[in-house]
């Protein structure tokens, strides 16, 4: 099995390379030809491939017949990229890194299973991959990327979502044509008395809080088939992942109870409580995450969509589990449904695990099983763009949310270095606008368009094909 952490630390140099190219060749434009740019970005690019899937869908290494080239490509071009911020100087090596690169693909083609199609699509395309964090309310932007990335003609063929992030990337995963209203849908039935309940009930697999989420009463309807069938993973057109934190028995210090009622002094029906002492209180949840993170190895990171026996979960359960926070939201599958409580249950076998909750514990901003997920050859080839959108980057906008966020931080900053492209949201609605008006949905949306305007052509140049060089 592929070394996955070793595998990425081995293609970070490539990415670097490509990603100051690009960078400059943007910054410069006309310093250096489109047809001499995208020469380079094809050097680099073959120079990382590790595993490439051939025409018949069989996937044959390279890395070791590529290694010696790999370590010229990085010697030539990082002191001209990287160091001088010189086209020119990484140009000066393109001769010499470009023989080197015909003579290696005719030994491929020679001794390997791997055919000229598949190597150049691996090499000249790139799959763009979405990764949302959580966030409770401030995630509501996220649909204005969408919007964005889907105007400038940018497909995702693979997202991954955490709390919010997992519930937004609902919308975007169900077609791969994209379709905005059944998002507009949701924003107009939105309201707390369908999405919040404050009433005592069982809990079986999630951890008892204040609020009881009802994710199927309220939007249930826009995320099945045309039988009526909830959706599930291997239904959704774009493949999904969805975390959420398993938590073993001994991470609990408190009866359920305690979190049951932890939050009930400040949420009154029909809305979150109003005040200074109210809203303060949001704050000590801070002191639930801090407890059961306080017992790491009792915390187990379960992605939904990833692990193939959570590809028949129904995708609402998955992201009501991850967007569930201990002692405020709870979900639960209580219904009569024998398929999901057996999936449930074995799963709660095979991870040693008693509950499942807020996928924020162990990573609210899940790039790497993304980036593991494209290396394990889930989409086919595996030269993906990873761009990570980030609602609850620490800010002083918000603080009462600022432990929390400082909480999260450390397993948010272990998942950018994977991503190409990381981009912390500014411009958000407050964590506590769980339930936005549809204004308030539109506006956000507006801010992260906005926001993401002057990033959209870099992402459009790493994810658009490159010219593919003459065949020898």
């Amino acid at each position: 099995m592929t070394d996955l952490a070793h595998l990425h630390d081995q293609r970070q140099p490539f990415e670097d390379l490509e990603s100051a190219l690009v960078k400059l060749a943007l910054d410069r434009p006309g310093e250096l030809h489109d047809d001499a740019v995208d020469a380079l970005r094809y050097v680099i690019r073959f120079a990382k491939m590790h595993q490439v899937r051939n025409a018949h869908g069989v996937d044959v290494d390279v890395s070791d017949r590529l290694r010696t080239l790999g370590r010229q490509v990085i010697e030539k071009l990082s002191p001209g990229l990287l160091e001088h911020d010189d086209l020119w100087h990484a140009m000066r090596s393109a001769p010499e890194l470009l023989r080197e690169v015909r003579d290696q693909e005719r030994r491929i083609y020679q001794n390997s299973a791997l055919d000229p199609d598949s190597l150049h699509a691996e090499v000249c395309t790139r799959q763009l991959v979405v990764a949302c964090s959580g966030g409770g309310g401030s995630g509501y932007g996220y649909a204005g990327a969408w919007t964005l990335l889907h105007r400038r003609g940018l497909q995702p063929e693979l997202i991954a979502g955490t709390s919010i992030g997992a519930l937004m990337s609902l919308f975007r995963a169900r077609r791969r044509v994209y379709d905005g209203v059944p998002l507009i849908e949701a924003s107009k039935r939105l309201g707390w008395d369908n999405v919040f309940r404050v009433l005592e009930t069982e809990s079986r697999y999630g951890i008892p809080a204040t609020l009881r989420l009802y994710l199927r009463a309220a939007i249930g309807s826009l995320f099945q088939t045309p039988d009526g069938r909830p959706l599930t993973f291997q239904d959704l057109e774009i493949p999904l992942l969805v975390v959420a934190t398993g938590i073993g028995i001994e991470a609990f210090k408190y009866d359920m109870k305690y979190y049951e009622h932890f939050m009930d002094d400040a949420v009154s029906p029909g809305a979150l409580g109003n005040g200074v002492g109210r809203m303060r209180q949001f704050a000590q949840i801070a002191t639930i995450f801090r407890d059961f993170m306080s017992t790491p190895d009792a915390l187990r990171e379960v992605v939904f969509g990833g692990d193939p026996a959570t590809y028949a979960a129904d995708i609402l359960d998955a992201a009501g589990f991850s967007a569930s926070i201990p002692g405020l939201i709870h979900y639960d599958v209580l219904r009569d449904d024998r398929r999901m409580k057996a999936l449930l249950d074995d799963l709660y076998s095979r991870y040693g695990i008693t509950r499942l909750s807020e996928g924020g514990l162990v990573n609210n901003l899940p790039v790497r099983p993304a980036w593991n997920e494209v290396q394990n050859g889930r989409i086919g080839r595996r030269n993906a763009f990873v761009l990570a959108l980030d609602c609850f980057s620490p800010r002083l906008r918000y603080p009462l949310f600022y432990p929390i966020q400082q909480i999260v931080r450390p397993n948010v900053q272990r998942n950018i270095p994977y991503a190409n492209l990381y981009f912390p949201m500014q411009r958000v609605l407050s964590p506590l606008n769980l339930v936005p008006a549809l204004p308030d949905v539109t506006e956000a949306m507006r801010w992260t368009m906005e926001e993401m305007a002057p990033h959209m052509p870099f992402i459009e140049r790493m994810c658009n094909p490159i010219r593919e060089l003459p065949r020898a």
